[in-house]
């Protein structure tokens, strides 16, 4: 088995939307949140220039943090994410088609060669909800 630790988070983008909007209705607490038109600050609170931009929501749907390939497989926690997304589609879609972004995005951290693979099925998952697949890798 190929060693690695990973991490599985959604990131959701709205030009307007009211974060809590999102918190309600997919019944997950965000780690972070931002609101459109407010002024930014860092997650501590303390304030910056200008405002967002765009809504943010963001969340480790398990609150797991870093998790070990030897604990669990990238793929299953992956796929744990789009099942919790589906029941929702038509609010995915909704956000999607208002100028929204939703990612599935999974952060790796290896010293060595490791694969993630997603099978075709859960790629037409994926796409089916109008999700990105986002691999970012330390």
């Amino acid at each position: 088995m190929q060693n690695y630790n990973f991490k599985v988070v959604i990131k959701i983008w709205h030009p307007t939307i009211d974060p809590s909007l999102i918190t309600d209705t997919l019944s997950i607490q965000p780690n972070r949140t931002c609101m459109s038109g407010v002024q930014r600050s860092t997650p501590k609170g303390t304030l910056l220039d200008g405002v967002y931009r765009e809504s943010y929501w963001y969340t480790d749907p398990y609150n797991r943090g870093e998790c070990a390939s030897t604990d669990y497989l990238a793929e299953d926690l992956i796929e744990e994410t789009v099942s919790l997304l589906e029941p929702h589609i038509s609010f995915v879609h909704k956000l999607v088609d208002e100028g929204g972004r939703v990612h599935i995005q999974v952060s790796t951290y290896g010293d060595r060669s490791y694969a993630i693979e997603l099978s075709h099925s859960m790629l037409m998952r994926l796409a089916a909800l109008k999700v990105s697949y986002v691999q970012d890798v330390y």
